[in-house]
Order: C-alpha cells, then structure tokens, then sequence
C-alpha cells in the first residue's frame, strides 16, 4: 500500500475490502463509520471521495453499497479463470489461462479478464480484471456474469451487464450510453440463461 493514504483513509479501505471479500458486497457508509469510530457519515463520505480521488475504489453515486475495490491491499495468487465479454454475448470463459493475479479473495471467488467496452461507465475497461463470486444474491443493479446457455451450439456464450427485473422480461444493461441493453423475455430468462456470479471488485495491473 502506498504512503499517500492518512490513517483514517487506510483504516476505511482495509475495512471495504476485508468487508466486501467476507459478505460478497461492500459496507455502507454507516457500517464504514461503525467499524471505524467515525459518527458523521458526512466524514466518511469525505474519505471515501479522497480513496476515490487516489484511484482505490470507485463509487456509484446516490446508491447504497456502491463500493468497489480497485487496489487490493493484502494480495495472494489466484488463477485467472478466463475472459469475460463486455459487449455482445461471446464464447463462454474457460479455465485454460496459466496466468495469475495477486488477489485477497475467498476460496469460491475466480478472476475473469474483460475484454470489451460495455461496461466504461463503471470504471470496468478492456483488460481490467473482475473478481466474480458464484451463488451471491442477486439484486437490481447489480453487476453480473451472465450465460446464455444455449448459444454458440451449446456452447455457452458469457457477458458482463448489470441486471434488471423488468415486467415480463430482464434487463441486462451496459454501462456504455453508445450501447444499447440486451432484453431477455423471462420464459427465455428461465430456461436458457444463468447468472454465474455477482462483480464485487475490479483490478487493474499498471
């Protein structure tokens, strides 16, 4: 971890990231504030834009568990599962990759590299890479890896879209206003597609 980080702002971030990798989301401002001794969420609001500001989280506003760790702090070895598409629907990942990225992660979670530019709107660029947690709740908005698993002759065919519940069918949107959203009717949604995992962090190697 680099110096540039006061204490109070080291204590948060070590928190939103032991925190995110425990519970398979980040903490709120008031559980940031609980943990740390700070009783304005006003001040922690302050820190968390200063962490933002130094390139350690980034945030989505006026939501709650917004939070995503861009700089893991304690890093251990994890092996790249494969690749993730951020755009249309590609190939589905494989575990061929022999590469690794120092990680600080549960043992369920696995790394998928993006390629594609869906998703720039939430800091998730073409090479970044995503830590994907299986069987975590879903819920609106969240950012997730879904497989159509009847495309590409059964093959499967992986995205990366954040997910919405819509009457009668699912929204899965990028983060890209050039791109258009890919809508699922919800029979379809049931029978050939599946959420492999829910985003809680972004890494990027400098």
């Amino acid at each position: 971890m680099k110096t540039e980080l006061s204490p109070p702002q080291r204590k948060i971030y070590q928190f939103i990231e032991r925190y995110t990798h425990e519970y398979g989301r980040p903490p709120t401002n008031r559980e940031i504030g609980n943990e740390v001794g700070i009783q304005s969420t006003g001040h922690v609001d302050y820190h968390l834009t200063m962490l933002e500001r130094k390139g350690y989280i980034t945030r989505e506003r006026r939501k709650s568990r917004a939070i995503r760790v861009l700089r893991p702090e304690h890093p251990q070895g994890m092996r790249i599962a494969g690749t993730i598409a951020a755009g249309a629907p590609l190939d589905i990942f494989t575990d061929s990759q022999q590469d690794t990225l120092d990680l600080n992660t549960h043992a369920r979670e696995y790394v998928l590299q993006v390629r594609g530019s869906s998703m720039i709107e939430d800091h998730i660029q073409d090479g970044d890479y995503v830590l994907v947690l299986p069987d975590a709740q879903i819920n609106d908005g969240d950012i997730i890896v879904a497989t159509h698993t009847v495309a590409n002759g059964d093959g499967g065919a992986a995205t990366l879209k954040r997910l919405y519940k819509e009457t009668g069918r699912i929204r899965l949107q990028p983060a890209n206003s050039e791109m258009d959203p890919i809508y699922v009717p919800a029979d379809e949604w049931n029978q050939e597609w599946k959420v492999q995992g829910k985003v809680t962090a972004v890494y990027r190697r400098c």
